[in-house]
């Protein structure tokens, strides 16, 4: 089995939805992020076998963002490029993919990733090409509607964000004030990170045509959204007796991330520097509303994978798609993983991008990895569905 390296990976900012980059179509995003990826990898784009990449909405035509984005980046025309989707989950699955091609030997290089825009979700109609009448004159909205049919309704029902946290919130005994203080604490803790740029290095800044001049978006907008721990304590419940909130759901937003995996022989042959390898992954699947339960197992099947112990680790970072999601995840990891889970804050302080979270969490890993000197990291995002996966990585210092 050949070794799998990254030897490239970049992200956007992520704007918020409604914001900053909300003019901004996928296939654009996704062309700013594989460029850039590319190009820290220092190779020539033609020596890449393929793209994969991720978009859980497709918001953009054509919709194959994975060789549109790449064509639109200004990469060699030749190389394939192919779109996936696993939702939130979706740019962690695109390197779990990568890794088992390169891994057997089926291709040398690839680059992988996701994006995502809500703020382009379309309203749709059902059906008007059949009739159009007054049964379908509703407007339907993709950006609501991914998320209440990620699992068959007519089994689960619909279950939208807020849903499933106050179920994970109620199956764990957790409260509505352990609720804001961890959403404040995330914000917090990336605020610092922000303020002492850690991000820099991560992010490739994005320029658009203003209304008289260029604009550059180069940070991400997510700690815009409720800074406030009393905002968050006043902002109502979205659900009767429920806990959640906007403030303690992760805000929704747009970007992309991009990351170039090659084997450890082309690494040598193209005299690239590797970033790290990847050990391994997990993935795991079950009810829909216990998430929590599969993320751990997600976690665990990435560390037998490797062969790595939970202790062993050096840094975790989680998905907080929702604080409920997040408290009752680290009550199960326990006390002892506390000081090194999501230390530079998660999605509730920098927003939530789809297919491109993940995507995003692994190039913030990447880097943090390199400036501390530290060895493994983990990177986990439970989906939509009942999904979760998990992969682990080693940095080569």
């Amino acid at each position: 089995m050949q070794e799998v390296v990254i030897v490239g990976a970049a992200r956007t900012p992520f704007g918020l939805y409604k914001g900053s980059l909300a003019d901004q179509r996928s296939q654009d995003l996704a062309a700013c992020s594989m460029k850039e990826a590319v190009a820290r990898a220092g190779i020539d784009s033609l020596k890449l076998d393929v793209s994969i990449y991720s978009e859980a909405m497709q918001t953009s035509l054509p919709a194959n963002v994975g060789r549109h984005g790449w064509l639109l980046a200004g990469l060699d025309e030749n190389p394939a490029g192919f779109t996936m989707n696993a939702l939130c989950a979706g740019a962690l699955q695109t390197i779990v993919s990568g890794f088992n091609k390169i891994a057997s030997g089926e291709y040398q290089g690839i680059l992988a990733g996701g994006v995502e825009t809500n703020s382009q979700a379309p309203y749709y109609i059902h059906h008007p090409r059949y009739h159009f009448g007054s049964n379908n004159l509703c407007f339907h909205d993709q950006k609501a509607e991914v998320e209440t049919n990620a699992q068959p309704v007519d089994i689960y029902g619909k279950l939208a964000a807020a849903n499933v946290a106050d179920i994970i919130a109620v199956n764990n005994g957790i409260t509505r004030y352990e609720l804001d203080m961890y959403t404040q604490t995330s914000k917090e803790k990336a605020s610092q990170a922000v303020k002492n740029g850690f991000m820099k290095d991560a992010i490739t800044i994005i320029t658009k045509k203003g209304k008289k001049s260029e604009v550059i978006v180069e940070a991400d907008e997510g700690l815009k959204a409720f800074s406030d721990i009393d905002k968050l304590i006043s902002l109502p419940a979205i659900n009767s007796g429920g806990t959640s909130t906007k403030g303690n759901l992760a805000p929704l937003a747009d970007g992309s991330a991009s990351i170039v995996l090659l084997s450890s022989q082309r690494t040598g042959e193209l005299g690239c520097k590797a970033m790290a390898r990847v050990l391994g992954f997990g993935i795991a699947a079950g009810n829909p509303t216990q998430i929590e339960k599969i993320a751990i197992k997600s976690m665990q099947k990435a560390l037998n994978y490797a062969g790595i112990r939970m202790d062993e680790l050096d840094f975790i970072d989680l998905h907080e798609h929702s604080a409920a999601f997040s408290v009752a995840v680290a009550k199960m990891i326990g006390a002892s993983a506390a000081g090194i889970t999501n230390v530079d804050g998660g999605s509730l302080a920098y927003g939530h991008a789809g297919a491109a979270t993940g995507g995003a969490m692994l190039v913030n890993m990447l880097y943090r990895l390199q400036r501390n000197g530290a060895r493994y990291g983990l990177v986990n995002v439970a989906a939509y569905g009942g999904q979760s996966l998990s992969v682990l990585i080693e940095a080569i210092l």
